[in-house]
């Protein structure tokens, strides 16, 4: 009978009715997760959230010198060949890749740096990696909304296909939420995966078409960088937000069934492992 009770808990964690509904529930508790998590890093700080915009614009500032004026690149196809296009678009793939980045990397070791929620308190702890998630999207539409002041100051345009921007964040959401998942998980058991996820990060930020299109790459390993699910996601928030464009739904669609994929197995694997947290912590 417990073995026929443990399947049926399987098959919910593998519903994503179940797990939508489940973070539903604990809408309450999430946002105060994620309150605490925006107001947590600039505690203490004398300029405080104003570092949510000072931040963004130096990163601009630098990556547009090294690339733009060093390199003498030029992205500003459609837009004019000027360093003013090329930051700004850069900068959206900045936007998109910093959602993703600080999802992953802050979900590594969020269990562990919550070791009373895991032995003393009954808490649901799947939804500390959502709040990880969560807390990079408020950031990362600060940058948005830096850069859509940028396209209106330096190009006097406003694109009316930005409407499309919550279809392009959907699959960016739910592959985050299933890697933090995935992360918070192994992170508990595997203490070098801190190290590791720096490192992998590193590698997919110059491996997404960030600071170059995809045009740019030789067909020869152009398949290789569009497997990358960040590829597409990070096109369509160019052609959208810049260009004015609706975007490649077909490539949407199949990086939104991924993620789909990805954010249901994560959920599975972080609710099939949790049982063995408090042992090790």
């Amino acid at each position: 009978m417990r073995e026929i009770t443990r399947q049926q808990a399987s098959w919910k964690y593998l519903n994503p009715f179940s797990t939508l509904w489940g973070i539903w529930k604990g809408r309450g508790l999430l946002d105060q997760l994620v309150r605490r998590n925006i107001e947590g890093r600039y505690k203490g700080t004398m300029m405080g959230l104003v570092w949510m915009i000072v931040t963004p614009l130096v990163m601009l500032a630098v990556y547009t010198f090294v690339f733009g004026v060093i390199f003498k690149a030029r992205w500003g196809a459609g837009l004019g060949d000027s360093k003013a296009a090329f930051a700004l678009i850069m900068f959206c793939g900045m936007a998109v890749f910093n959602i993703f980045s600080e999802s992953v990397n802050g979900s590594v070791g969020i269990v562990v740096g919550n070791p009373n929620y895991v032995k003393k308190v009954v808490f649901p702890l799947e939804l500390l990696p959502v709040s990880s998630v969560l807390s990079a999207c408020f950031f990362g539409l600060v940058w948005i909304g830096i850069l859509l002041l940028g396209i209106v100051l330096f190009f006097h345009k406003f694109c009316l296909a930005a409407i499309c921007l919550p279809l392009i964040f959907i699959p960016l959401v739910l592959f985050s939420c299933g890697l933090a998942w995935f992360v918070a998980s192994l992170g508990v058991f595997i203490r070098d995966l801190a190290h590791l996820i720096g490192i992998v990060l590193q590698v997919l930020y110059f491996m997404t078409p960030i600071f170059y299109s995809v045009e740019m790459v030789p067909e020869s390993v152009r398949g290789v960088l569009l497997l990358n699910p960040l590829t597409p996601i990070v096109q369509s928030a160019r052609q959208v937000l810049i260009y004015n464009q609706w975007p490649d739904w077909h490539g949407l669609g199949i990086v939104t069934l991924l993620s789909m994929v990805v954010f249901q197995m994560g959920y599975f694997w972080f609710m099939k492992t949790k049982r063995g947290f408090a042992d090790v912590l």
